[in-house]
């Protein structure tokens, strides 16, 4: 049986645009990461509900429902049913400080503007993750790969 420490890193992903969705899963594969991604926050919400995450990174701006009212009801269902609270990260071309200000009121744990670098984002997941966990260090800091 998989250790917690040997199990892959469950990460939701929810953006409108597939090249974004694919930079992001192509960061994610670097440490290993299974990703689920999604079109917009009411896909998120819904995947959020039906299966175990360890972190979340959403858009703020989708169709259907946008990224803010998605937090707002992941958080809200965490609350309801004493789920623990999973990190999310707005991951968003959306930059000045009300947006910021927006994620944050809406629950996100972070900001990252768009776009984003390998090492911006699983710094940003690894910092996430260790203060969700309460300081035990995640496997997932990036690392260069050496090359041969």
């Amino acid at each position: 049986m998989d250790s917690p420490a040997e199990k892959p890193l469950r990460v939701l992903v929810a953006d409108d645009h597939p090249t974004n969705r694919a930079v992001i899963e192509i960061i994610l594969d670097l440490v290993s990461a299974a990703a689920v991604s999604v079109e917009n926050g009411q896909e998120a919400v819904v995947a959020f509900q039906t299966e175990d995450f360890d972190v979340v990174l959403m858009d703020l701006q989708m169709p259907v429902m946008d990224g803010l009212t998605a937090i707002r009801e992941i958080r809200e269902y965490e609350g309801r049913t004493d789920r623990p609270r999973t990190p999310v990260l707005a991951v968003t071309a959306n930059a000045l400080s009300e947006h910021v200000s927006a994620s944050k009121a809406a629950g996100a744990d972070r900001h990252i503007a768009k776009p984003v670098t390998p090492e911006i984002l699983l710094n940003a997941i690894s910092d996430e993750l260790q203060r969700a966990r309460g300081g035990e260090a995640p496997p997932t800091k990036h690392k260069r790969a050496r090359r041969a």
